[in-house]
């Protein structure tokens, strides 16, 4: 018995040598396990952040481009509003010219309008209308510029009273729209 204790003297530390050395070997796996997947879980979410970093940036490109088209078409309602009003009865002594010149003034304000919309078209997708209101307001600026410049254009004849109350409730519901979606995009910042 004495002999079978004098080998276990011997044996049991090489088996916790052994059980110390495999417990190691299986910590130094797991670590570089580890390690892997974690250097694969940071790759991932680095491409991924990338993916969304580059989606957002085009997202805030087309958005930015949008408000800067509807603020640029806003500018253009205030102009067109502008000449209109000077058209009809200006609000000082401040000589604009003629009435010819002053319609012909607006009728460039809504030509850029127009040129701008056919531009950048996309800005202007989603307004419901759109097109029907700048149709219907392209033809209440043609009649105000063709009666100013016919030979008995008379400032207060019914014809033209009524071609300015035309004007008015087609330019209302189009500057309006305009400036509702410059204010909602506004709003979404």
């Amino acid at each position: 018995m004495e002999i079978l204790f004098d080998v276990l003297k011997v044996v049991t530390p090489l088996l916790a040598i052994l059980a110390l050395y495999s417990v190691h070997r299986l910590n130094r796996k797991q670590n570089s396990t580890e390690q892997e997947m974690n250097r694969n879980h940071s790759e991932a979410l680095s491409a991924i952040n990338h993916a969304y970093s580059k989606e957002a940036h085009a997202s805030n490109h087309i958005y930015t481009r949008k408000a800067v088209h509807l603020e640029k078409a806003g500018e253009l309602i205030g102009e067109l509003t502008f000449w209109a009003e000077k058209c009809v009865v200006p609000r000082t002594r401040t000589d604009f010219g003629s009435k010819q010149k002053i319609a012909k003034r607006m009728s460039m304000a809504f030509e850029d309008l127009s040129k701008l919309n056919m531009q950048y078209s996309f800005a202007f997708r989603e307004i419901e209308g759109f097109q029907e209101m700048l149709g219907n307001l392209m033809a209440t600026v043609n009649h105000i510029e063709n009666l100013v410049n016919s030979d008995q254009f008379n400032s207060q004849s019914p014809s033209w009273a009524k071609a300015v109350q035309e004007f008015q409730q087609q330019l209302s519901p189009l500057a309006n729209t305009i400036q509702n979606q410059v204010i909602k995009m506004m709003e979404k910042t």
